[in-house]
């Protein structure tokens, strides 16, 4: 008898890396990423404005126009060859990037649904963050002497003297790196000094926890007099009103008791 085929199996694919995050997450950490190649595409391109800017103006770009076609074409061709180079390995690395970012910024799902009634509080510690940054802005711009902030404005002049449409093409691409190391370390700083405090609160809470259920052990077997007087230490209260037992004193030695 023919031997008959056994049942074929899907392949084991490996888990997505990403999956431990949120959609949030991986798009606060695509748009950090996506800004890197907008950034580095402005970069690059203010440098390759700048190269032939200076060839034309040196008469460089005349002595290649001399060269053999062969070698022009070569040359070309390099520079090309280069700069796919470089998309594809940003295409390659996007993922694993994005990856990384999202291990530098942010917890997984399983550590952030601990804290996720601790909203509010988040929100808190980002404002005080940011009033901290806007503090420290202004000590800087308070402590700096006028002789800095003179050599700056000279230096700004010269600049909007001297700069052409590429040197200014270079200076956006590396003023929007400096933004986003900026926006970076902030979002970094806020989320985890975030769960520095969270998880310090949690434990604060689960020692409370402790001791409470502790004391409610002790009382277990204590008489009716000494819940009076823990009652009264409690609340400040009085656990008896005309030889009877108040709502508030029921209630609490029912919480207490079980």
């Amino acid at each position: 008898m023919p031997r008959g085929r056994g049942p074929r199996r899907a392949p084991k694919m490996d888990p997505d890396p990403l999956d431990i995050y949120s959609t949030w997450d991986i798009r606060i950490a695509r748009t950090f990423y996506y800004a890197i190649i907008v950034a580095s595409g402005i970069v690059v391109l203010g440098i390759w404005g700048l190269i032939f800017d200076l060839l034309a103006t040196t008469g460089q770009l005349e002595s290649f126009l001399d060269l053999h076609i062969g070698f022009q074409v070569a040359i070309i061709g390099g520079i090309i060859t280069g700069h796919l180079v470089l998309l594809v390995l940003f295409y390659t690395l996007f993922r694993g990037g994005v990856v990384k970012l999202c291990r530098a910024l942010f917890k997984d799902k399983k550590v952030a649904k601990k804290y996720e009634d601790f909203t509010t509080l988040r929100w808190l510690i980002a404002v005080m963050l940011l009033g901290a940054y806007i503090t420290a802005i202004g000590l800087i711009i308070a402590l700096l002497p006028g002789a800095i902030w003179g050599g700056i404005v000279q230096f700004f002049g010269w600049m909007w003297e001297n700069f052409n449409v590429w040197h200014w093409l270079l200076y956006f691409g590396i003023s929007v790196f400096i933004w986003i190391a900026i926006f970076f370390i902030g979002f970094y700083l806020w989320n985890h000094f975030v769960y520095v405090i969270l998880k310090r609160v949690k434990q604060i809470e689960e020692e409370l926890e402790v001791e409470e259920e502790i004391r409610r052990e002790s009382l277990k077997d204590a008489d009716e007099e000494t819940l009076r007087e823990k009652y009264h230490d409690d609340t400040g209260k009085n656990a008896i009103y005309r030889g009877k037992e108040t709502k508030g004193y029921k209630n609490w030695k029912k919480k207490m008791l079980g």
